[in-house]
């Protein structure tokens, strides 16, 4: 029996598993990360360690984002809500794409019970970005 024929009743993104953004532990990865521009998450501050010689933070909001604050600003990790009133992690991640940026994006969140699905629907939509979870709470 093929892969394809055991997938029914499962929920499966379009991509092979192999192919799809791992779960990497998102706190660790981050607190690593040189330059980290908060877009509608300044709840994510705790979790981060801003110090002049090895972090530094940037916040803002998403209808301020352009080209070229992304270039000047050079994010190492951009951290933002899976969704809000106004957006999802989906529309930012496609907007990220469209204004250059490749890189890591953290999708700040509650504890999710299938969070692999939320990764894979992502990471299909925006493939040159590394979708993580940072989760809260």
């Amino acid at each position: 029996m093929s892969r394809q024929e055991i997938t029914v009743g499962m929920i499966q993104g379009k991509l092979p598993k192999e192919d799809c953004t791992k779960l990497v532990p998102a706190p660790r990865s981050i607190k690593d990360a040189g330059t980290v521009l908060l877009i509608d998450a300044a709840e994510a501050l705790s979790m981060l360690t801003p110090r002049r010689d090895r972090q530094s933070i940037i916040l803002t909001q998403m209808r301020m984002l352009n080209s070229g604050m992304l270039q000047n600003i050079a994010p190492e990790a951009i951290v933002a809500p899976l969704i809000t009133a106004h957006y999802d992690i989906v529309d930012l991640g496609i907007l990220l794409e469209d204004l250059g940026y490749a890189g890591d994006l953290y999708a700040l969140t509650r504890p999710l019970p299938r969070a692999e699905l939320v990764i894979r629907e992502v990471g299909s939509a925006c493939p040159r970005l590394t979708v993580r979870l940072l989760e809260i709470g």
